[in-house]
């Protein structure tokens, strides 16, 4: 993905130097390039983000991603009543 813009940025500055001044070049090159290719990247790369906040794999958020564990009980209750001897029923 990173190559594609690379390539795109170079073609972008050939043809910002071919422009018949310097100020219509920067503006070419600001306005046909690195502001949509900022947007383009930003938007991409927002399903990774979320993912990655999520999943916790940023320290800041996986303090408050982690759930706090509860103690065990003490006794423990049968998920089920248990089946009597005789299953006809």
């Amino acid at each position: 993905m990173y190559i594609v813009a690379i390539a795109w940025l170079y073609v972008l500055m050939l043809v910002s130097v071919m422009q018949p001044t310097v100020f219509r070049g920067i503006v070419t090159f600001v306005g046909a390039g690195l502001l949509p290719l900022a947007l383009l990247l930003y938007l991409v790369g927002t399903p990774q983000r979320r993912r990655q906040r999520l999943a916790g794999a940023d320290p800041e958020t996986a303090s408050d991603a982690q759930p706090t564990e509860r103690p065990a009980p003490e006794t423990e209750t049968p998920a089920a009543p248990p089946l009597s001897a005789d299953r006809s029923r």
